[in-house]
């Protein structure tokens, strides 16, 4: 029995051999035909890993390639759907970067137990094998935050004092990417405000011309947003009061102001600006100590302020005062002597005005001396005490504001006692005329004449 069964099995054994062969290779050939393997390929981003070693060195990088590469491998066909691009990672280690051309090899790896089993492992590549950077010094520099307001205050409101916590920020980033910062600060919203407004608000970049830099991803920054505190004040209208101190030389007078800033809006606290309504400026910046012309004077208006007041930020700090002086003249002006006013007459006296014209000498500026009205002059002359005869009459003349009497024309009175009888009235002496302040006097009348030498 066993003899058979050797038998059967050794018989022919080469063709036996040859079946099998052949049924195998006819099964690969079927495996193949019906599940035949694909090269497929994925796009995957590059990651950049140790970076701590170019940190260590202060330095940072940018990368000169794409920061995607393409894997390729070769799957099944029925297999294909179960291995996606997540399945795979790509990396470029800084620490095997070539200083000289700064190209770091990139290596791809199958991240998923499914698709190891799925891919010929020998079959991945990575297009491009390597990637370019290029590397800088880091700097870190520390800005002072800066407030920027968008909108319009409510009427009759400024912004006061804004404090911004914290109000430093420091920036650490690629040398070139800190040299593009002019400044960092915030933004903040005023539109119609009228009181006290606080919030948190984000940190931005701007260039030299004060445009922000919204694309600024290489930058670190320690804080990236501010509370801010925005104090609003109240507006006032103050008129410029300016207090002159000095006197003129003698001859001239001063006749006023003209500034090229008459008013200027200020803010302050509510309390404050309540009892201001005038900026008084003073001091020995107006003096016209002697002066015989205009002086011309800059005047720093924040000086003048009162403590927590300021003046509007688009308004003028400083003004130009001219302090106007002018020359005075002297003009003689003819007065009618029936027009004085004797005062202090006495009962059973007469007093008879010599006829004549009177010179009135009269100072003043040649505008005003252009229009001066003589009837608004009053001359008048007390002559309670004088005795009967001719007497010289002491005037006292009354001008308008501006005016200044400086000299005038002598005039003689008759004073007579209607209780003697005429023919037996003695004429009492006429005194001298007395100088004038000027050190001028003026010749008797001739009826002075005749009476003095008939005494």
């Amino acid at each position: 029995m066993k003899e058979k069964l050797r038998q059967k099995l050794t018989h022919n054994l080469g063709l036996k051999i040859l079946s099998v062969v052949l049924a195998v290779f006819t099964w690969l050939i079927m495996v193949n035909v019906s599940n035949p393997m694909l090269t497929v390929t994925q796009t995957i981003p590059v990651e950049f890993t140790n970076e701590t070693v170019l940190k260590d060195a202060g330095l940072t990088y940018e990368s000169l390639s794409r920061n995607t590469v393409t894997v390729s491998y070769k799957i099944h066909v029925r297999d294909e759907s179960r291995v996606s691009a997540s399945d795979f990672a790509a990396y470029a280690d800084l620490a095997q970067l070539y200083d000289v051309t700064g190209s770091i090899p990139v290596q791809a790896d199958i991240t998923s137990y499914v698709a190891r089993s799925l891919v010929q492992a020998d079959s991945v590549t990575v297009t491009p094998s390597v990637v370019r950077i290029q590397t800088e010094p880091i700097q870190t520099k520390t800005f002072v935050l800066e407030a920027h307001t968008n909108g319009t205050e409510a009427d009759g409101c400024d912004i006061g004092e804004i404090r911004l916590t914290p109000s430093r920020v420091t920036v650490t980033g690629a040398e070139s990417d800190i040299g593009q910062i002019s400044s960092v600060g915030v933004e903040i919203s005023v539109e119609d405000v009228d009181t006290d407004i606080s919030g948190e608000a984000p940190v931005y970049f701007y260039d030299a011309n004060g445009n922000r830099l919204d694309k600024m991803d290489g930058i670190e920054l320690n804080v990236t947003q501010t509370a801010y505190n925005v104090s609003v004040l109240r507006v006032k209208a103050l008129t410029l009061d300016y207090e002159i101190f000095g006197k003129v030389a003698n001859g001239y007078r001063f006749t006023g102001v003209e500034s090229d800033v008459r008013v200027i809006s200020v803010v302050g606290p509510r309390d404050v600006l309540a009892s201001l309504n005038t900026l008084e400026i003073s001091g020995p910046a107006l003096n016209l100590d002697r002066a015989v012309s205009d002086v011309t004077v800059e005047v720093n208006l924040i000086d003048y302020l009162p403590d927590d007041v300021s003046i509007v930020s688009d308004e003028p700090t400083t003004a130009t005062v001219t302090m106007l002086v002018e020359k005075l003249e002297t003009r003689n002006f003819e007065y009618d002597a029936d027009n004085i006013e004797l005062t202090g007459q006495r009962e059973g006296y007469e007093y008879t005005l010599e006829e004549q014209v009177l010179m009135l000498q009269i100072r003043g500026l040649a505008e005003d001396l252009d229009i001066l009205d003589t009837d608004r002059i009053r001359v008048s002359a007390d002559v309670g005490e004088l005795e009967p005869g001719v007497q010289q009459l002491a005037l006292k003349v009354e001008l308008e504001e501006g005016f200044d009497f400086m000299n005038v024309s002598s005039v003689a009175v008759i004073v007579r006692d209607l209780t003697i009888p005429a023919d037996s009235e003695s004429a009492t002496p006429v005194e001298p005329f007395e100088e004038t302040e000027d050190g001028e006097g003026e010749d008797l009348t001739e009826a002075e004449e005749t009476t003095a030498q008939s005494d």
